[in-house]
């Protein structure tokens, strides 16, 4: 007996210390290594504009539900920074969300008779997932969904013999609704389920239970709906998160395979997002692999063997088959569309280890597997990462917040600058906003408007390229009224391609101050005056523009004009926001006209080749990024 404790209390320090090291290197990633998704940027500035005493839905447009932002809003108030640290300050703050999670799901599993050692073993694994974990440490909705909902299954295993733990598990699956309704059918089935399930007695038939999980679903859901009945957001609200949505999902095409794709990428396959290869070796995701694999084992098993007695395993598994076929009947898939699939996979896992550890030599080959996916971890963690790309994210967010007037606003995709009001009331363009707009749901925003109001900066992330490519109109002005300071920065600046047959240009002054005159026949040959959103956006060569050895604006065959009123032709111009400008000349070929606010040297500018601010790339292996933090 002795022996069997001692080797036990080992096992148990074995795995804690492999847990102890998957925690370090994901810390390392969280911090480092993992640029800021798009999501992260939407939800923080939510969040904070909810501390800033914003009304969500009736004050700012939004199509998720809010407890999240309210729960995290306090968060925001100690934070300042206008670039990445500012979502990587959430990152940390959403930490204890994830670790009351794994405690809590721990609890479950114990009180469904598994061992310390393959609960632990369990969550070593997820730590160890990529593709959980990719999206775990990222500021998300999902993470309180995640706890909340799996706060309820352990609040429900009490359910039949106490009123009050069925109240609880209710008001619990009501308020996972309110941080993340993309669980809503889950968190339905799950309430209805102990209508027909007595998990407690391994029974079929209703049960009281159930009874009381209602009456805290439908308590927890008029006390909260309170709220927007207080603020007089109600129907919007109810319009922004129901009705949007429904009609997103019918508007939508989804994209083909991609379910496959994603369950695909943790194997090395790149089913649809890579053309060029076909099965990529540093994409696989151990730990992953074997959630999936002896996580389906174990539930085929569980639903096989126990639905004559339908106790708590086999109520989790009719649930995670339910929650599988929900993601799959989703038109796109994300990769945090698998965090809730990949926790309820824990117990099944843990309960397969569990049958197969009857050995000391069997201990002995998990906890080589153990070891092995803990160092494949420690490699995908802290050697793979894509730490350039969140670099350049913080260049773009800290010049937008120090180059725009405090009272300006900024026009992009995503909402990269967190200090600024956005100039489209829709101020991130995801698909939904795509489809409205196109289909007239939402009002449009025309080049009129951006004419009169221009924004003081325009940030050209992959989201605003796509809506440009639909709108040459505002692209036009955009492209004519704003030049690029780096490649997805674009300020206040005036450009035309002058020729002997289209010799003027009129503009609308964007924002007031002076500029200077550069202009030249070389000039009229750069791909911006060409192919301007793409050479804006994406990586290329030899596009740099260094404002300098420019012949003086008097030598320019030009004449002027502000607001119809002839202007000397000087080689910088005083102009205040909305004036007209205009130029005109007789050419005997293409000249290239740049009119650049004064003290801009260089336009143009280029990030490290294989760097962009959408972090489209595959992560690459490194080490000297990694050496450099301890110099």
């Amino acid at each position: 007996m002795h022996d069997i404790v001692y080797s036990n209390v080992s096992r148990v320090r074995f795995v804690s210390a492999l847990i102890g090291l998957a925690a370090v290197a994901r810390s390392l990633s969280l911090a480092f290594f993992h640029p800021l998704n798009w999501d992260e940027i939407e939800y923080f500035r939510a969040t904070d504009w909810i501390r800033q005493g914003l009304i969500p839905y009736r004050d700012f447009w939004e199509h998720h539900t809010p407890l999240q932002w309210f729960m995290f809003a306090p968060v925001t108030a100690l934070i300042h920074s206008p670039g990445t640290s500012a979502i990587l300050a959430m990152r940390w703050a959403q930490v204890p969300v994830w670790i009351a999670t794994f405690v809590l799901l721990s609890r479950w599993m114990k009180r469904a008779g598994l061992e310390l050692t393959s609960r632990l073993a369990v969550i070593l694994l997820i730590l160890c997932s990529s593709m959980f974990m990719l999206a775990a440490v990222e500021y998300r909705i999902d993470s309180m969904g995640c706890a909340l909902y799996i706060a309820a299954l352990v609040l429900l295993q009490d359910a039949d013999r106490d009123f009050r733990f069925a109240f609880a598990g209710g008001a619990a699956l009501c308020l996972a609704g309110f941080a993340n309704i993309r669980l809503g059918p889950l968190l339905a089935l799950t309430a209805l389920l102990f209508r027909i399930v007595r998990p407690r007695d391994r029974i079929w038939g209703g049960t009281s239970a159930a009874n009381g999980i209602f009456a805290g679903v439908i308590a927890t859901f008029v006390l909260s709906s309170s709220y927007f009945f207080a603020t007089h957001s109600a129907g919007i609200a109810l319009r922004r998160v129901w009705t949007e949505n429904y009609l997103a999902d019918r508007l939508s095409e989804g994209t083909p395979w991609i379910l496959l794709h994603r369950i695909g990428v943790p194997f090395g396959l790149q089913l649809i997002l890579r053309s060029d290869r076909l099965f990529d070796p540093l994409q696989i995701d151990l730990a992953t692999i074997v959630i999936f694999i002896v996580g389906a084992v174990g539930i085929v098993r569980t639903l096989a063997t126990r639905y004559r007695a339908p106790d708590g395993f086999f109520t989790l598994a009719f649930l995670q088959l339910a929650n599988v076929l929900f993601v799959t009947a989703m038109k796109f898939i994300y990769i945090y569309h698998f965090e809730i699939i990949m926790l309820l996979m824990l117990p099944f896992v843990a309960s397969e280890l569990e049958r197969f550890v009857k050995s000391p030599r069997r201990w002995a080959a998990v906890a080589a597997a153990l070891l092995i996916v803990s160092g494949a971890n420690v490699f995908a963690s802290v050697f793979r990462g894509k730490e350039m790309d969140l670099a350049y994210q913080d260049l773009i967010m800290r010049e937008a917040d120090r180059l725009t007037p405090a009272t300006g606003t900024v026009f992009d995709g995503v909402g990269w600058a967190l200090r600024r009001r956005p100039a489209y009331r829709y101020w991130f363009l995801p698909t939904l906003v795509v489809n409205f707009e196109k289909s007239g749901l939402f009002e449009s925003y025309t080049p009129e408007q951006m004419a009169a109001n221009p924004p003081a900066a325009i940030i050209s992330d992959y989201r605003l390229y796509t809506w440009l490519l639909m709108h040459p109109a505002l692209t036009r002005f955009a492209t004519t009224h704003y030049l690029p300071l780096w490649r997805n920065l674009w300020l206040p600046g005036l450009s035309a391609r002058l020729t002997p047959e289209s010799s003027s240009a009129e503009w609308v002054v964007p924002a007031t101050g002076t500029y200077r005159v550069y202009g030249s026949n070389v000039l009229s040959i750069h791909p911006w005056f060409r192919q301007p959103l793409i050479f804006s956006t994406y990586e290329s060569s030899r596009v740099e523009v260094v404002l300098s050895g420019f012949p003086p604006a008097a030598a320019l065959p030009l004449t002027f004009a502000v607001d119809g009123k002839a202007t000397p032709p000087l080689n910088s111009l005083s102009l205040v926001r909305g004036q007209h400008l205009r130029v005109a000349g007789r050419l005997d070929r293409p000249l290239g006209l740049l009119i650049v606010p004064e003290g801009i040297r260089a336009l143009f500018m280029q990030p490290a080749p294989g760097v962009s601010l959408d972090a489209a790339t595959l992560p690459v292996a490194h080490i000297r990024p990694f050496l450099n933090l301890f110099k």
